[in-house]
């Protein structure tokens, strides 16, 4: 899990999948690293302005579980080459955006996924 680099990180966001859905937005991030916990997602900021968490999920092969729900005392085991669907409330504008989301993971402290992708 050491020497992870931000590169790599970047490099964890599915492109194309930031999509406007009926009640919000969601992407998807897949685990390219190695099999490990996440105890919360501490932030989100589309476009430098950071969202309300409040009513966002996680889904992961086919559980879907609140981003208020996981923490330290009930983390989500993330296996290696599993996809998350992130889902939250308030849709984006047409064009491109960037997003940063920082997780706790508890093998490596709080880290942070750049995300740049364009819904259409």
């Amino acid at each position: 899990m050491y020497g992870v680099t931000p590169d790599m990180l970047g490099k964890m966001y599915v492109a194309g999948s930031l999509q406007n859905t009926d009640d919000g937005f969601s992407f998807e991030i897949k685990n390219k690293i190695e099999s490990g916990s996440v105890s919360g997602i501490a932030k989100l900021a589309v476009d430098g302005d950071e969202v309300a968490l409040e009513g966002a999920t996680v889904t992961i092969n086919d559980k879907t579980k609140a981003v208020g729900d996981i923490s330290w005392s009930a983390s989500l085991y993330v296996p290696y080459g599993a996809t998350l669907k992130i889902a939250v409330p308030g849709t984006l504008a047409a064009g491109e955006h960037t997003l940063t989301m920082q997780i706790n993971v508890p093998e490596l402290g709080r880290i942070s996924i750049p995300i740049t992708d364009t819904i259409g």
